[in-house]
């Protein structure tokens, strides 16, 4: 009976998390996953809406790898508690650079072309990502 009610606990939790993770992402959600404060708040705009969001925390990108669509944007959201804590979003070959984005500042870029888009930090160069464009 133990190992049933620890299952049944188990599914519960997944299911709540997943159910957090799916608000959190959603294209009506103006909070990024993981926002636990208002530098966290992702702007509505036409630039921004219907985005693939990758959230910086931590020294890293979040997800580190996303897939997406042709003519799909990505909008890079820092969400650093620390105040002045900036970062970019930089392709490894040139096709994009956000330049520094503080605490609650957004960069979205478009992308066109199929292929798998390695990026890094300018400032902090372990933070790596990649975006791969089917």
């Amino acid at each position: 009976m133990s190992n049933r009610r620890s299952l049944s606990v188990a599914v519960c939790a997944i299911g709540l998390l997943s159910a957090i993770a799916v608000a959190c992402f959603s294209d009506r959600s103006t909070t990024a996953a993981g926002a636990e404060d208002a530098a966290c708040q992702l702007p509505s705009g036409p630039e921004v809406d219907g985005s693939t969001v990758v959230v910086i925390r931590g020294y890293a990108f979040h997800p580190a790898s996303v897939r997406i669509r042709r003519g799909t944007r990505v909008t890079w959201l820092n969400c650093e508690s620390t105040a002045g804590l900036s970062h970019t979003s930089t392709a490894s070959s040139a096709q994009w650079s956000s330049g520094l984005i503080t605490p609650g500042a957004v960069y979205t870029t478009t992308f066109d072309d199929a292929g798998t888009f390695d990026y890094h930090c300018e400032p902090h160069p372990f933070m790596t990502g990649a975006v791969v464009v089917e």
